[in-house]
C-alpha cells in the first residue's frame, strides 16, 4: 500500500481542541458515529513536528475519523493510578461516547511513555466500564522496555530542552533522578514501573487477546532493545495474544516510518483489516 503523507502545517497540531492534561481531540468535519477513533499515546516528549508525521497520515487513511492524542512527559511517568484517572477522565468521556455510539477503535501508542498511558487508560476504563477497553486493532511502535538504567537515560535526556546548561548538567541530573527513582522503589519494595508495564500490557483482563497487535521496533533502537520487544511478543502470543513482529533494521527510536514508511503502514492498516472479522 502506498502513503502519500499530507503536507505538513507551519503549526500541525493546531486545529487539535485540548479537553483536559495533555489530552487533545481533533474531529473531521465528515466524522459520525461509524467512523473511526483514533487514539494515539504519544511518546515522552515528543515534538508536534515528529506527532504530525503520524496524524496527517492518519486523516488521510481515515478522512472521517476523529483523533484522540495523549501526550506524554515524564513526570506522567511517576504517577499513580489514582491521578491518572483524574487526569485522563476527559478522555475517557471521548472514547466512552464514540464505543456506545457503535464506533471502532484503533490504538497507537509509542515508546514505554505512551504504553503507559495507555495502559492506565485501559484500567480507568476497566474500573469504570466494567469491561476491556473494545479495540479494533492495537499499534505498539518502539515498546516495551524494561527501563534498564542507561537506556532510560538516553531516552529522557533526549527530552530535556536543548539549551546550554541543560547540555552541560543535563546527563548529571537525568543520573540523580534515576537514582531517587530507585531508591524509592527500594524502600517501598516496588518493582520499576516499566517491568510492571510489560505484565499489565499482557493481561488478558485488560486487553482482549483478540485484538490484533502489531510490535513495531527496531534492531538500531538505543533505548527498547528489539530483544526486549521480541521477548515480550513472544511472551503474549504464548498467552493467546494474536501478534505480529515488524521490524526494522537501521531506524531509531519511534522513527521507524523514516526507514520504511510503506512497511510501517501496511503493517497497521493490516492489524485495522484483520481486526474488522
Amino acid at each position: 500500500m502506498a502513503v502519500t503523507t499530507i503536507q505538513a502545517v507551519p503549526n500541525p497540531l493546531s486545529d487539535f481542541q485540548k479537553i483536559g492534561h495533555n489530552t487533545y481531540v481533533w474531529t473531521s468535519e465528515a466524522y459520525s458515529a461509524k467512523s473511526p477513533l483514533v487514539l494515539f499515546c504519544a511518546w515522552n516528549a515528543a515534538a508536534s513536528k515528529h506527532i504530525a508525521k503520524y496524524i496527517t497520515t492518519y486523516r488521510k487513511l481515515f478522512p472521517t475519523s476523529r483523533i484522540l492524542m495523549i501526550r506524554c512527559n515524564t513526570p506522567d511517568t511517576l504517577r499513580s493510578q489514582a491521578s491518572y484517572a483524574k487526569l485522563q477522565t476527559p478522555a475517557l468521556g471521548v472514547v466512552r461516547e464514540h464505543v456506545r455510539n457503535g464506533g471502532e477503535v484503533l490504538v497507537h501508542s509509542f515508546s514505554n511513555g505512551g504504553a503507559n498511558q495507555l495502559a492506565h487508560f485501559v484500567k480507568l476504563w476497566k474500573r469504570e466500564e466494567g469491561t476491556r477497553l473494545p479495540m479494533r486493532a492495537q499499534i505498539m511502535d518502539s515498546s516495551p522496555g524494561l527501563g534498564p538504567w542507561m537506556k532510560a537515560h538516553a531516552a529522557i535526556t533526549l527530552s530535556l530542552p536543548r539549551t546550554l546548561l541543560w547540555r552541560i548538567f543535563g546527563g548529571v541530573a537525568v543520573h540523580f533522578f534515576l537514582l531517587l527513582v530507585y531508591l524509592s522503589n527500594m524502600i517501598r519494595r516496588e518493582e520499576h514501573r516499566f517491568v510492571v508495564l510489560g505484565r499489565e500490557l499482557n493481561d488478558p483482563a485488560l486487553f482482549a487477546v483478540e485484538t490484533p497487535r502489531v510490535y513495531l521496533y527496531s534492531k538500531a533502537d538505543h533505548m527498547v532493545g528489539h530483544d526486549e520487544v521480541e521477548e515480550h511478543a513472544d511472551a503474549a502470543a504464548r498467552a493467546g495474544f494474536d501478534i505480529r513482529k515488524v521490524r526494522f533494521e537501521a531506524s531509531p527510536h519511534v522513527g521507524h516510518i523514516r526507514e520504511d514508511e510503506e512497511k510501517y503502514w501496511d503493517a497497521v492498516m493490516d492489524a485495522w483489516k484483520r481486526g474488522g472479522k
